[in-house]
């Protein structure tokens, strides 16, 4: 009773780090200090040192819900972890995403500047359909069409359910993002060199 923890990560830092805090159960009033330890992947890792994501030099660091427990309830996974999941995939023993950009360097570099973006945005909820639809592509060229259909086709629906839900103001914003995935626009992906 009373024992909190969870995930969190940092879309800013490409960094994710676990916590801990005890609180008075009911109330969730905190009682001792937060306890962090870094719990970034090995995937996450690589993608920032080869500056496939590129850091800000001196951004504070944002950071997003990844999971909470709270006592002896179940772990609730927030949208976070739907990238968390993917930089943390394995195959035969070894990170899956840092064998396939190892292996394609070019393609890393269009891909990954996307997928920091979308989780700037706090769009994960694309983020594995996108991960794996790019997995058999081998060309720097159809990996972009690739991304730029199905995010213009996803942004378009983000659009029309958010003037649907009256919230004007988001869907401008998403509709001005969509517009970098128009078919009239380059044909390079967001955060593309």
């Amino acid at each position: 009773m009373g024992y909190v923890e969870g995930e969190e990560f940092s879309p800013t830092h490409f960094r994710s780090r676990r916590f801990s805090f005890y609180e008075i159960p009911i109330i969730h009033w905190q009682i001792t200090p937060i306890v962090r330890v870094s719990s970034t992947p090995s995937t996450a890792l690589l993608l920032t040192q080869q500056n496939w994501i590129s850091l800000p030099p001196t951004a504070p660091a944002d950071w997003h819900l990844v999971s909470l427990r709270r006592g002896g309830r179940g772990l609730q996974d927030d949208d976070a972890a739907l990238l968390l999941d993917q930089l943390r995939l394995e195959r035969d023993g070894s990170p899956y995403w840092s064998q396939w950009s190892q292996k394609h360097p070019k393609l890393a570099s269009v891909l990954w500047p996307t997928i920091g973006k979308l989780a700037q945005r706090e769009l994960y909820i694309l983020m594995p359909r996108l991960l794996e639809r790019v997995r058999p592509i081998d060309t720097v060229d159809a990996l972009q069409a690739t991304q730029r259909e199905y995010l213009e086709r996803e942004y378009a629906s983000l659009v029309r359910d958010m003037r649907a839900a009256g919230m004007d103001g988001l869907a401008d914003a998403l509709a001005a993002e969509a517009a970098q995935y128009s078919r009239g626009s380059s044909s390079k992906g967001v955060g593309t060199p």
